[in-house]
């Protein structure tokens, strides 16, 4: 189909939805990605829900518009939350969330029905992750944690480190009391912790990482769809870009670099908000 060589776009409210770029370039190594994160509002985890499907859909159109991108993602939960549904009525590229097809994923491995979410406030607190998987079994029991304090380690390039165990062990020691099975790391931030993650949870914990249920959803699509890149020539032309440069670590670029397996990870400023 015609457009099959543009890039796909991803967006999140900072740099933890790379994790979800990671698992594209793992599915599709010949796409291209332009991804966009909002730095300058982050965390989008406290914000209204409303204001945050204003950002949202500000992005979708420079994405669309400026960069002639193929498809979006919305890698981050809670932007997910807020206006999956809102976006893809007004826009006439394909679009995806976070929650769906981790959803699905996280009740086909639960065997003892003892599901476990963790997230933002904003993800926890929309019930979205709860509502998707109780349309597939009411049976399910479920146990939510906001975990914010992980956003922010992230952020600051901390990935496992003693602030970053100890925190876990505080946030996660009531859904361990509680004996789930499974645990959706239902933010985009938390799949850089999950060497902490599993290791606080136990072996006998499933964790599920949306970003890699939601780039097999992405690659059946666009494969669906005929807007497969067809070739690849080995020169991708990945870009990077974010709304303040400065609320970005250095210590972060350096983790960020090595997480993606990439040579470099350099990010421009552009900031599309002309409100703020």
């Amino acid at each position: 189909m015609k457009g099959s060589n543009r890039a796909i776009g991803l967006l999140d409210s900072g740099v933890g939805g790379l994790t979800v770029a990671r698992e594209i370039f793992r599915l599709m190594p010949e796409e291209n990605i332009i991804y966009y994160g909002d730095t300058m509002h982050l965390p989008y985890g406290p914000k209204d829900l409303n204001l945050i499907r204003e950002y949202v859909e500000e992005i979708i159109q420079y994405l669309i518009k400026n960069k002639n991108v193929k498809a979006v993602v919305i890698a981050c939960n809670t932007a997910t939350s807020a206006a999956l549904d809102y976006v893809k009525n007004k826009f006439d590229i394909p679009i995806f969330g976070m929650i769906k097809s981790a959803a699905a994923r996280a009740v086909e491995l639960s065997s003892d029905q003892k599901i476990a979410i963790i997230g933002t406030e904003g993800t926890v607190n929309s019930e979205s992750y709860q509502t998707e998987i109780l349309k597939i079994n009411a049976e399910i029991q479920l146990f939510a944690k906001a975990c914010p304090r992980f956003v922010d380690l992230v952020e600051e390039g901390k990935f496992n480190c003693n602030e970053v165990r100890k925190t876990a062990r505080d946030y996660l020691s009531p859904l361990i009391e509680a004996d789930v099975d499974s645990l959706i790391l239902g933010c985009t931030h938390f799949p850089y912790l999950t060497p902490v993650l599993s290791r606080t949870m136990g072996e006998n914990v499933q964790l599920i990482n949306p970003a890699h249920e939601m780039a097999l959803e992405v690659k059946n699509t666009l494969n669906k769809m005929g807007l497969i890149k067809k070739t690849n020539n080995n020169s991708n032309q990945h870009k990077f870009i974010v709304s303040d440069k400065n609320r970005i670590s250095k210590r972060f670029l350096d983790h960020g670099r090595k997480f993606l397996n990439l040579k470099e990870l350099n990010f421009k400023e552009e900031n599309i908000f002309t409100n703020d």
